[in-house]
């Protein structure tokens, strides 16, 4: 009976000494898996040499973080006017939502860089065909320094000379306080709310938005229409008019109810380029648009 006892009590022993050293390797393949998971986490990421941009905002980005880079821009008043110089040598592959795929194909990007909103279905045309894309919207200051940022990382450069640039841009704020509308063009009368670039910068720089908690009713959710009785009603301190190839600031004057209010009477109505305070284009144009906002808060 003793010796059936031991027997028993032996085997035991034995068995969950080899299940032990059964688990000893599963623990050593976690540890392998986990160090080969950190080790891919640590892998750099495929950096982009060819990259084309859709947008003036990437094309000035890319440019200025490492224009060896640069393959391809797109057509317009940035880069074929303001700036021609810097992208002469550079072809043109389509303007805002008119996009000359196959000139992108034949170019061989390994990135291409487009708008959400308006770029989107040639985006994805250039995914299918095995084309790394990205997409992006400039709706607030975070979302340019995050683009900023993004596009350093993906081509291996450094930021940090743009991200001081930017910081500059937006010191020396004064207390301001002044209620102000923007116009952005006249049929119908858009105006921005603050989840827009505009909306965004008059908080920075302290102007009272009279449309910033307004809901919008266009497919641009930053941006509504406004009545006339609504400008009527807000009569701003200040009124921003916009400047832009297809809007003239001479035709706001134009409107019923112009000279009833209270900025147009006080001269105190100021011209700002849609490239800048609509839509940032490039970081020379974020620049002149904060100068001018400090300026016209003094």
């Amino acid at each position: 009976m003793n010796k059936h006892l031991i027997a028993v009590i032996t085997t035991f022993f034995v068995t969950l000494n080899l299940v032990g050293c059964s688990s000893q390797p599963n623990n050593n393949t976690a540890t392998n898996q986990e160090k080969n998971l950190d080790n891919n986490l640590q892998q750099p990421i495929q950096l982009a040499n060819r990259v084309v941009a859709l947008t003036p905002l990437s094309a000035d980005l890319i440019y200025n973080l490492d224009k060896s880079k640069l393959l391809g821009v797109p057509s317009g008043r940035y880069t074929d006017v303001v700036a021609q110089a810097k992208f002469a040598e550079l072809p043109r592959i389509g303007g805002r939502g008119n996009i000359n795929l196959e000139k992108i194909v034949a170019l061989k990007p390994d990135l291409v860089i487009g708008s959400e909103t308006f770029q989107s279905q040639a985006l994805n045309r250039l995914k299918e065909l095995g084309i790394k894309t990205i997409s992006h919207e400039t709706r607030n200051w975070q979302d340019l320094k995050n683009l900023t940022v993004d596009l350093a990382g993906r081509i291996g450069a450094d930021p940090k000379s743009i991200l001081d640039k930017y910081a500059s841009f937006i010191s020396q704020i004064p207390e301001n306080g002044k209620s102000v509308v923007v116009l952005v063009s006249i049929q119908p009368t858009l105006s921005p709310n603050k989840n827009s670039w505009s909306g965004d910068l008059l908080e920075r720089f302290n102007y009272k938005n009279v449309t910033a908690d307004l809901q919008a009713n266009t497919r641009f959710q930053g941006y509504l229409t406004l009545s006339q009785e609504q400008i009527l009603a807000a009569n701003p301190e200040k009124i921003f008019i916009m400047e832009s190839d297809t809007v003239n600031p001479d035709d706001f004057k134009k409107l019923p109810f112009w000279n009833q209010l209270k900025a147009t009477r006080n001269n105190q109505v100021y011209i700002f380029h849609h490239d800048g305070l609509i839509s940032p284009t490039s970081i020379n144009t974020v620049e002149k648009v904060t100068n001018q906002l400090r300026q016209t808060a003094f």
